[in-house]
């Protein structure tokens, strides 16, 4: 019987083995077993982080749903690969170390949350944790503004700050202004008094999309409520200062961090080729070079266009159809078919964003032409693809 050995249950992780069980069919559990691992109990839907900013959100998903006949799941730490023996260490709860031999390992232990030293001052959106105490102490700012007579400093604690113009960074905004709104109104303030701005290094909102496109985001942006500085590096964040690097100064009541994220750190203990950003440096098929059985996906590899040069990002759009390409070279591997047929899809052209309860925009460009939907679709089609991401429809 052949294992498949998969480590993380990640977006990549979990689609790895959606697109496995269509792909083997009746062969699991007679003529392949598969085994997923991670140090985790669940599938924790990242991309949603920013809604236990305004709710107790439950954002997370038993790993077992995922495992049925002929996969296993092990709660537990890689801590060592031999490459050679084709072996892997796990460290289990009880501190207790199991070996797992495989035929196949795959690599999608994905990305964790930057971390923005506390001595810049904010907090940094990296947990359900951290997002609770941001809700605290907006709510907090609430209570000042409450019984503040200066009109000038009641909006300058309405004043929140969020930095970074990422997908995260673009989404938070928008759940934030419009809860804040709707939580000063509840006191008795007014919401016109709420500003929201969004800090971007870039010039543009979104990466790879046309000009005329973010401008339309920022506009929708703007009708909710959020202001977009865009150009501009935010240094720290100190008795209500936020002072930027061009020497620019903002009086908030609250400084947000939402970074992004950088490759799992776990991944450089494992003695692969590396990038300059520390992703694995995969082949057209996902695999390593000098290491046929060993493959890797998702944000933690570096996976690149053959024909376009281009490199895919740290979204689950690239995981997904990353994921179900795998399975295919998975499976043509076990029964020694080759794979030069399975092509590599290009990378999605599609943006799928939340702007708050009931709105949320949607941009594909297909056949050379932009494609923006707004508004409550938008929304629709934003939480259906955050539900598929998660195989939860």
């Amino acid at each position: 019987m052949k294992h498949i050995v998969i480590l993380g249950g990640g977006f990549a992780g979990i689609n790895l083995l959606n697109g496995l069980k269509k792909e083997l069919g009746i062969s699991l559990g007679k003529e392949v077993k598969i085994t997923l691992v991670d140090k985790s109990s669940f599938h924790f839907r990242k991309v949603l982080l920013f809604k236990s900013v305004v709710e107790d959100a439950d954002l997370k998903v038993p790993l077992k749903r995922y495992c049925t006949d002929g996969m296993e799941f092990i709660k537990g730490e890689a801590i060592t690969c031999n490459h050679s023996k084709k072996e892997i260490d796990i460290k289990l709860e009880d501190e207790r170390i199991k070996t797992v031999q495989y035929d196949y390992l795959v690599l999608a232990l994905g990305s964790v949350i930057q971390e923005i030293p506390s001595t810049l001052g904010g907090t940094t959106l990296s947990s359900t944790k951290t997002a609770i105490e941001i809700r605290q102490k907006l709510l907090s700012l609430i209570q000042l503004a409450k019984i503040e007579e200066n009109k000038e400093v009641r909006r300058e604690l309405l004043r929140i700050a969020i930095v970074g113009g990422g997908i995260t960074g673009i989404e938070t905004s928008a759940e934030i202004c419009v809860w804040f709104k709707g939580e000063v109104q509840k006191v008795g303030l007014n919401p016109a008094e709420v500003e929201v701005i969004l800090f971007d290094s870039k010039e543009h909102l979104l990466r790879g999309v046309p000009v005329k496109v973010s401008d339309r985001l920022t506009y929708e942006l703007k009708k909710i409520g959020i202001k977009c500085i865009s150009k501009t590096r935010v240094m720290k964040f100190e008795n209500g200062q936020l002072v930027c690097t061009n020497g620019t100064t903002y009086t908030v009541g609250e400084c947000i961090w939402t970074p992004g994220v950088k490759v799992n750190p776990i991944i450089q203990t494992f003695n692969l080729p590396l990038s300059n950003e520390n992703q694995i440096l995969v082949t057209d098929t996902y695999s390593i070079k000098g290491y046929s059985h060993i493959y890797a996906i998702g944000d933690c590899a570096r996976v690149v266009d053959k024909k376009t040069k281009q490199v895919d990002g740290m979204t689950c759009k690239e995981a997904i159809p990353q994921a179900t390409r795998l399975s295919k070279i998975l499976k043509n591997e076990i029964y020694g078919v080759s794979n030069s047929i399975i092509h590599k899809p290009y990378p999605v052209k599609l943006y799928c964003i939340s702007l708050g309860p009931n709105n949320g925009f949607v941009w594909v460009q297909k056949w050379g032409l932009d494609f923006i939907l707004s508004g409550k679709i938008g929304s629709r089609i934003r939480e259906r693809t955050w539900n598929q991401a998660s195989l939860l429809v």
